[in-house]
């Protein structure tokens, strides 16, 4: 039953009155948001996001003092190595780009995942953090002339391995589990034994690896030929895949 109208036939306004349709309004347009158009750019970006990584880590190898930025396995054993007497400096790197891996994994969750709660895309504010580390990265490397002093060296390594803990923990958050960009030995693994027992060929798996070796390549190569601005290339790759997957889609994650 609907409620009387009050005397000169007008409702009486109430304050919040509307918000609901207003909602309801902005969630349609979320839901009219492609879906297709969402998925292709969402593939793009973990793609360059592949190829990015792998530039990361050659680079961090190479210029970076002979650990990884994301390979957590490798940089704890070398850790380890470390702590045996063997070589102190490798292991107080590696051990580094563990706990700034780790730092930046958590701040990429935590941020991915309240931005999901808000109704937003998770990946928006992950990437934006990830690029901004990056660029810092590239931008300290040519105000050095790509000659860093040690401390220098150990702070862009460990920046450049937040970047990567803030990749792989926001693409598990607001992607899925199943879109690794830079951990790699669990995807290859779920690939090989679905190979085996269930005869199923996961096209996918090759793919992520060639893109990674192809973007270590390339960072070696530019390395060896213009060592200043090898950094720039992972920055420009992860800017590229937040402006594909982000600005084109508006930045909403559906309901």
């Amino acid at each position: 039953m609907s409620r009387p109208v009050p005397p000169g036939g007008r409702r009486r306004f109430r304050p919040g009155h509307g918000r609901g349709e207003e909602r309801t309004t902005r969630d349609k347009r979320r839901r009219d948001l492609p879906t297709g158009s969402r998925q292709r750019a969402q593939a793009w970006a973990a793609r360059l996001l592949t190829f990015s990584a792998g530039a990361v880590n050659a680079w961090g190898f190479l210029s970076l003092g002979g650990v990884f930025t994301s390979v957590v396995t490798a940089n704890s054993a070398l850790v380890g190595v470390g702590l045996g007497g063997a070589d102190a400096t490798l292991g107080t790197l590696a051990a580094v780009a563990v706990l700034c891996y780790v730092l930046g994994a958590a701040g990429a969750a935590w941020t991915a995942g309240h931005s999901r709660l808000g109704g937003r895309s998770g990946a928006a504010g992950f990437l934006l953090f990830e690029l901004l580390l990056l660029w810092a990265v590239a931008g300290w490397w040519l105000a050095v002339d790509g000659h860093p002093s040690g401390p220098e060296r150990t702070a862009m390594l460990g920046t450049a391995a937040a970047a990567m803990g803030c990749q792989n923990a926001g693409v598990r958050v607001a992607m899925g589990a199943q879109a690794p960009t830079a951990y790699l030995t669990g995807l290859l693994t779920g690939a090989v034994a679905d190979a085996v027992t269930a005869r199923r060929i996961r096209w996918r798996v090759p793919v992520t690896m060639t893109l990674l070796v192809l973007g270590a390549t390339a960072a070696t190569l530019l390395d060896r030929l213009l060592p200043a601005a090898a950094p720039l290339l992972p920055a420009l790759l992860v800017t590229a895949a937040w402006a594909t997957a982000y600005a084109r889609t508006g930045a909403r994650h559906p309901p």
